[in-house]
């Protein structure tokens, strides 16, 4: 049937179809790529075991025993 059509109409419909099929795996590249680095930078990374966290307690206490190590000099 596609014998049928003119040279011009499949053409278009190759330009046409290349074009969406480019555009969907752009997309799916960069929602892939997004979800990994989310994924990655995440505390749930086997490779982020090891990184260094922000706790409130410690953070006080440090600053409190600054504060006392700096009024005895």
């Amino acid at each position: 049937m596609s014998d049928k059509l003119p040279f011009s109409v499949r053409a278009t419909d190759v330009i046409h179809r290349v074009s969406v099929l480019g555009l969907v795996g752009i997309c799916v590249v960069g929602i892939g790529s997004i979800t990994f680095n989310v994924y990655a930078n995440s505390d749930f990374a086997p490779w982020n075991k090891d990184k260094l966290k922000f706790n409130k307690e410690e953070y006080h206490k440090a600053r409190t025993e600054g504060a006392e190590a700096g009024n005895k000099e």
